[in-house]
């Protein structure tokens, strides 16, 4: 399960650790008109003005937001956050990776699939009546890549059972792709078939989790999880 993510706005540190050309970010963030507004002076010369695009998909980000994807050959896009499905009122913003081969929605796009950079993301453990928002991350709050999913407009992320040093806190985690699986995950001529054993829990060392306490669970936005799977 994954409902809130955040991507840090340091694109140097995302460029540095996961290898990516993030010029290619700044022409897609122009070319597909994001902001225009703001965008519209920025010249493709200044490294700031990368950084000032790049803060506009950063920040936490929730269902039907805009948000980076990286696309074959490392190619930067945005797309908003969950698959519109006719007959649902709303987004599927995850994917089980256990069904994804047996969902007429998700069938068609085995083949489009895309990585989705973050630097952590969030999960509410019940307790009891209440919720318990905890913010789960890699060491040191290290950018990462989960695995998605786009039909060209829009995406979603998809979720495993989760590693069991996080198992306490809710039994979906989103998939998390390693560096020796980017491109493998993007080459759209590799078959599903030949993909699918990297849809799997993290190693239990590399996530980190901090729980919020309750008194500072004052925002309505939280409580209101939305709880969705794949259909």
């Amino acid at each position: 399960m994954c409902s809130r993510f955040d991507l840090n706005n340091n694109v140097h540190a995302l460029q540095a650790q996961l290898g990516l050309e993030m010029e290619d970010i700044r022409r897609s963030i122009l070319h597909n008109g994001f902001d225009d507004a703001q965008l519209a002076h920025q010249t493709a010369e200044n490294q700031n003005d990368l950084d000032a695009a790049f803060e506009g998909l950063a920040g936490t980000r929730r269902p039907t937001d805009p948000i980076a994807v990286i696309l074959p050959e490392r190619k930067a896009a945005i797309r908003h956050w969950g698959l519109t499905v006719p007959g649902l009122n709303t987004p599927l913003i995850n994917a089980r990776a256990e069904t994804l081969d047996q969902k007429p929605t998700f069938r068609p796009l085995l083949a489009r699939r895309c990585l989705i950079p973050a630097t952590s993301w969030y999960e509410w453990r019940k307790d009891g009546t209440s919720k318990r928002k905890n913010q789960i991350t890699l060491p040191d709050h290290q950018p990462f890549l989960f695995a998605g999913l786009e039909n060209g407009s829009e995406a979603t992320i998809i979720t495993c059972a989760p590693s069991s040093v996080i198992a306490h806190i809710h039994d979906r985690m989103p998939v998390v792709i390693g560096p020796n699986h980017l491109n493998a995950w993007l080459d759209p001529t590799e078959n599903f078939t030949q993909v699918a054993h990297m849809l799997a829990p993290l190693p239990d060392h590399v996530l980190s989790w901090h729980e919020e306490p309750p008194t500072a669970q004052k925002n309505k936005r939280d409580e209101d999880q939305i709880s969705l799977f794949s259909k």
